[in-house]
Formats: structure tokens, C-alpha cells, sequence
């Protein structure tokens, strides 16, 4: 529930900074790992029964992430930006909200564009024992943009 990050804002629990910081840093390695052509950094951000949703339909994520994996890695370079971050803690769980810019360049002589969108990350997070790992995504596209290739 959005209205769950109304203010007034209450100062955080000292004690919660360490998971705060280990939940927000999720989508950032996931971003890392499809920027760098690294399918097992981006795979690490997972657990192993994870279920993702979005423009692909839903799946779980060992069938859902090569898809998006695929689609990405199609392109010359890619670059997500992850921007606005909004983050419910509730002992062992975890909700965030994750706003993204993601950069596609098309590979020079393709047949492709390049496109730009912009990108809603919901993730469902638990703390395990070796640490946070998302359980549940889905990827709301916002916007796109398409723009020929260089």
C-alpha cells in the first residue's frame, strides 16, 4: 500500500540501518549483473523458489530471468539507473519500491533502435541466513522511449 510512505516520517530505528542498507542494494547488484553481462550477479539477488512478473508474463525466476536476460543482452550496451527508492521494513521482510532509467543502445548496423524506459521495481524481500534476497518482483514499465540506432 503506497500510503504506507505518507508522512510524517519517523526516524529510523538505529538498530535497522544494516538491513536497510542491504535491502535497498538488491536492485543495484541486479542492475550491475545485466549491465556487465554477468547472468549469475544478477542471479545472486534471488532466492532459489523467486517469482518475477512482468512485461513477459510471470514465471519463476529461473525461467522468467533468461528472458529478460536475452532481451537485454541483444543490445550493444545497456545502463540502468536506479533513481527514487522507497522501503517498508518489517523485521525479517521487506517491500521496496525501486525507480529506474534503463538505457538500451542498439548495436551499430542493426535492425534495432535504441530505447530508453522508464521502470517501476517492486520487490518482496526476506532475510535469510546468508542474507536479503527477493523473493518476489514484479517490473512495471512506466514509459518508453525509441530512438534510431547511431
Amino acid at each position: 500500500e503506497i500510503k504506507n510512505w505518507a508522512g510524517p516520517i519517523a526516524a529510523f530505528d538505529p538498530s535497522e540501518v544494516a538491513d536497510r542498507m542491504a535491502v535497498l542494494q538488491l536492485v543495484k547488484v541486479y542492475a550491475l549483473g545485466v549491465d556487465m553481462h554477468d547472468y549469475d550477479l544478477s542471479r545472486s539477488v534471488f532466492t532459489d523458489d523467486a517469482i518475477s512478473k512482468g512485461a513477459m508474463g510471470e514465471a519463476a525466476i529461473d525461467e522468467y530471468l533468461p528472458k529478460v536476460w536475452g532481451g537485454a543482452q541483444a543490445y550493444a550496451a545497456t545502463q540502468h539507473n536506479i533513481t527514487n527508492q522507497h522501503l517498508e521494513l518489517n523485521g525479517d521482510e521487506a517491500r521496496v519500491l525501486s525507480y529506474a532509467i534503463a538505457v538500451h543502445k542498439a548495436k551499430p548496423g542493426s535492425d534495432m533502435t535504441n530505447l530508453t524506459m522508464g521502470v517501476q521495481y517492486r520487490d518482496w524481500c526476506r532475510k535469510t541466513d546468508k542474507g536479503w534476497l527477493i523473493y518476489r518482483r514484479e517490473a512495471v514499465a512506466q514509459w518508453t522511449e525509441t530512438s534510431p540506432a547511431a
